[in-house]
């Protein structure tokens, strides 16, 4: 995800700090970086299949989506549940 100079800093602390290799802590910090770059509708997307996937169902999967988004880092706008059901199903 970053450019090869983009990170250094941090890519060299998380090796300090963890003992690991530094193309392994530049991994670790493509990954996360990634992950927190995930737009809010993508995340939707994403959440809503893998609680489908535990057997959830849509209502009780759209009120913890939309509970989860408010506690995201960057948080997403406060979708309403009709909006988030929009976002899965077009």
């Amino acid at each position: 995800m970053s450019d090869a100079g983009d990170l250094d800093d941090l890519v060299a602390h998380v090796a300090r700090s963890s003992d690991l290799a530094p193309s392994q802590a530049r991994r670790i910090v493509d990954d996360v970086l990634t992950y927190l770059g995930e737009s809010p509708e993508d995340f939707v997307r994403r959440r809503h299949a893998a609680l489908l996937k535990l057997g959830r169902r849509n209502d009780e999967i759209y009120a913890r989506i939309a509970e989860e988004l408010a506690q995201r880092r960057f948080p997403a706008p406060a979708y309403s549940l009709r909006q988030i059901r929009r976002i899965i199903y077009g």
